[in-house]
């Protein structure tokens, strides 16, 4: 593996780690923020605060996808590296 394959890896791996902690850090001010935590709130207004957010989900669901391409191109790298030792 040339240098520059493991710089770009371990920066790629720094962004999606980065990336992870910043939409769980979200997700939990978003749960705060609809009232997920608290029992009192009524539903409609939970809907109303939920649908207000929609594009964090969206974010969510592109960075679970990528997390996943990620994970099938590096076991298929590393799947085709094993076989030619």
């Amino acid at each position: 593996m040339n240098k520059w394959q493991k710089i770009i890896g371990v920066v790629v791996i720094l962004a999606l780690i980065v990336a992870n902690v910043w939409a769980v850090m979200d997700y939990i001010h978003l749960a705060d923020t609809a009232g997920a935590w608290s029992a009192e709130i009524t539903q409609k207004s939970f809907f109303d605060c939920i649908f207000s957010f929609r594009q964090h989900f969206w974010f969510y669901t592109f960075l679970s996808i990528i997390d996943l391409v990620i994970i099938i191109v590096l076991f298929i790298c590393l799947w085709r590296k094993g076989g030619k030792q």
